[in-house]
């Protein structure tokens, strides 16, 4: 995927995050739901890369978790089923590659 199989809301999920096997109409909301989370995840790097101590690049991670899932959240997604789709993608090529032909 463009940014990576790691979605950038993964940090705010539960240690306990189940792998899904997701429909195809939870894919088609995955992959919309993904490029926004990406398109968001990517405004924040320009801060990241300029914060001159960890206090204030872990302040800026913290700003973006919260806003990554709202992000989730407002686009009719749980954050356990985004957060396990991600990992069902992360561990089956063949999801992923579906997923990838969605986000094109």
């Amino acid at each position: 995927m463009a940014q990576g199989n790691a979605a950038p809301a993964n940090s705010a999920a539960p240690a306990a995050t189940q792998i899904v096997k997701p429909t195809d109409s939870q894919l088609e909301q995955y992959a919309r739901t993904y490029k926004k989370v990406a398109q968001t995840a990517s405004e924040y790097q320009p801060r990241l890369d300029a914060a001159k101590s960890d206090a204030e690049r872990q302040a800026i991670v913290q700003e973006a978790d919260q806003r990554l899932v709202g992000v989730v959240t407002s686009n009719g997604m749980d954050l356990a089923d985004y957060n396990g789709i991600s990992l069902a993608i992360q561990q089956d090529p063949a999801l992923r590659q579906r997923v990838e032909g969605m986000l094109k």
